[in-house]
């Protein structure tokens, strides 16, 4: 979903439809602030940020098999070490109201 919706939002980018969407460049990464092109500086109180650009836990199970133990279940838990950095473009969606803004992903040749 989150796919289809990014290559929908970079389809509107590249018609010049920024309405909805538009890109932008992250400046600071703690406290986060993002300059979008030809706008505002905004500051993170104004940023909805989405699991692809933050840094998450991420709890599952793995199945492997040998031929001594045969299957066995295990648990693992990673750190997603997906946080912003400076310099890194990104894809932003505006909220209905205007006053957020849903950073959703980098876009491509968008720095680190």
């Amino acid at each position: 979903m989150v796919e289809l919706l990014k290559e929908i939002a970079l389809e509107a980018v590249d018609r010049g439809s920024l309405a909805d969407f538009c890109t932008g460049t992250v400046i600071a990464a703690a406290p986060l602030s993002i300059q979008i092109e030809n706008g505002p500086l905004l500051a993170e109180r104004f940023l909805l940020l989405s699991r692809n650009v933050t840094e998450h836990e991420e709890l599952g199970q793995i199945r492997t098999w040998t031929e001594a133990e045969g299957d066995r279940w295990s648990f693992y838990r990673m750190i997603r070490g997906k946080a912003l950095q400076a310099g890194e473009k990104v894809l932003l969606a505006k909220t209905a109201g205007g006053q957020q803004y849903i950073v959703l992903d980098r876009v491509k040749g968008g720095g680190q």
